[in-house]
């Protein structure tokens, strides 16, 4: 087996058994306080981001770089770039009290379906409209209790070398509520996993620029479209320079 793959297995067997060490101090702490907060997840949530922590840190060809905000909004919708499926935990290791949609079907799985929903993943199906209908009524719920939202635009993972086209439900979300868009480009970790490949594309050090822009306000904009335009072309800027 290719070291690059072997790698890429020990990526995987550390990720998931970093999970597994904290999976059950959290449900303890996530069981005692269940009855008496409305988000009790939000404990899973911060021992995960510990764990993304500690991966990352464990992961010798990985090298993140973050340009963060030291002031956001609360309530708001981060749109990323997507490159790779270093993404999600690369967000969540910042990023507090959020829900993200993903395209990935984790539901198959007892564990990662269970673990998912906790820290905050919800599972899109395309093809039904009354579980898309029942999601974005939850993400609407959400952000009027200023929590946040993750939210991929392009849909799915792109080459790192340009963006794809937007898709217009975050920013429908954002005009709907009032709430504001944060725009955050993930720039490198297509070159280290690229979609549809399992292993790694190389053995070396590789630095990860993760860049967070100024917030967009769906007030300063005339409609959906035009909001989108403009995330599109800060984003794009970013992730050409």
């Amino acid at each position: 087996m290719p070291l690059k793959c072997l790698l890429s297995l020990y990526a995987l067997v550390l990720f998931w058994g970093t999970i597994s060490l904290f999976v059950f101090p959290s449900l303890f702490a996530y069981f005692i306080v269940y009855f008496f907060v409305k988000y009790p997840q939000d404990i899973f949530q911060y021992l995960s981001s510990v764990i993304y922590r500690i991966f990352f840190k464990l992961l010798p060809i990985v090298d993140l770089k973050f340009d963060l905000k030291e002031s956001v909004p609360d309530g708001a919708i981060y749109i990323a770039t997507h490159q790779s499926n270093l993404d999600y935990p690369i967000l969540g290791s910042f990023i507090k009290k959020y829900l993200t949609v993903t395209n990935l079907n984790f539901t198959r799985i007892p564990f990662a379906s269970y673990v998912g929903k906790l820290i905050g993943a919800r599972a899109l199906n395309k093809n039904n409209l009354g579980e898309i209908a029942i999601m974005y009524q939850e993400l609407e719920d959400i952000l009027k209790d200023n929590r946040n939202i993750i939210i991929f635009p392009e849909g799915t993972r792109g080459n790192g070398e340009q963006l794809g086209k937007f898709k217009k439900g975050a920013f429908r979300l954002a005009m709907k509520t009032g709430r504001p868009i944060i725009p955050i480009v993930i720039d490198g970790s297509a070159k280290l996993l690229a979609k549809g490949d399992p292993c790694f594309k190389t053995l070396q050090k590789t630095v990860v620029k993760v860049t967070m822009l100024d917030p967009l306000y769906p007030q300063n904009f005339s409609d959906e479209t035009a909001l989108l335009q403009q995330a599109y072309k800060v984003m794009h800027y970013e992730n050409n320079r």
